[in-house]
């Protein structure tokens, strides 16, 4: 069956192990689930409600849920970032994230982060201008305890901190490039100067979490649970970056496509 219904998102959250206190990291892919039923057209919007509401409900008050919102707008023509008005360029579910209440978004104009819940501003406010640096986002989120990734919609081989992994390993296929645009807040406009650790634009550098994926498969770190048409993961966050920092240690290159070569 291709349908679900909130029931089935209980359960399934249930049997990937999401319980009271825990915070998420929520990444999406809406149309990989399948139709909720119900008898609002807008499945994109039911769906999106139903698993905000229901996680909500499940981790309480004392859990975070962080997702992904990023715009990458200093790449752009227009290089004006707005945390309250510039739309996310991955999916439904972001941009009706970034429109409930209490929801905080980080000032990061490539990949910002928008957070639920009473850690949300010491992780996201007050930011380095650097999206993958020392003191950066993803390296604030290590420090909340039961922070758990969870996928809906998406496979395994997507893994949130990867390029923050390759900054702490120092790959010879990425480099700091310099981005300069504008941050909005209100009616104040300022300019402003952003690191981004780019890849080389060549096919070998194409980032490629399926192998670090498969080993966490391998090694039983993931909970999963069909719903829909798709599967439900979820793993721990800090377990997994450990995890996958030993990984890469002998090699480097297990994030992208490869093979290695020349720097």
């Amino acid at each position: 069956m291709s349908d679900f219904n909130q029931k089935d998102l209980v359960q399934a959250f249930k049997k990937i192990e999401i319980k009271k206190g825990d915070s998420i990291f929520l990444t999406t892919s809406l149309g990989m689930l399948g139709t909720p039923k119900t008898l609002n057209k807008n499945y994109l919007l039911t769906s999106s409600k139903w698993i905000l509401d229901i996680l909500i409900n499940i981790i309480g008050k004392d859990g975070n849920i962080f997702v992904p919102t990023y715009s990458y707008t200093f790449g752009k023509k227009n290089k004006i970032f707005s945390p309250k008005s510039t739309k996310a360029d991955i999916g439904y579910f972001p941009n009706f994230f970034l429109k409930q209440k209490k929801v905080v978004r980080s000032h990061d104009p490539m990949m910002s982060i928008a957070g639920y819940g009473p850690n949300n501003k010491d992780i996201l406010k007050k930011i380095v201008n650097n999206s993958f640096g020392k003191n950066c986002v993803f390296e604030r989120l290590l420090k909340i305890k039961n922070l758990k990734c969870v996928h809906i919609g998406l496979s395994y081989n997507w893994i949130p901190f990867l390029h923050y992994l390759d900054w702490t390993n120092k790959v010879p296929f990425r480099y700091d490039k310099i981005f300069y645009g504008y941050i909005k807040n209100n009616k104040i406009i300022k300019k402003i100067e952003w690191v981004f650790f780019a890849r080389q634009i060549r096919k070998e550098t194409f980032s490629n979490g399926y192998k670090i994926g498969k080993q966490a498969i391998k090694n039983k770190l993931y909970k999963k649970s069909n719903l829909g048409r798709s599967i439900v993961y979820s793993i721990n966050y800090k377990k997994f970056f450990k995890f996958s920092k030993n990984l890469t240690k002998k090699n480097k290159w297990l994030t992208v496509n490869g093979p290695k070569f020349e720097t």
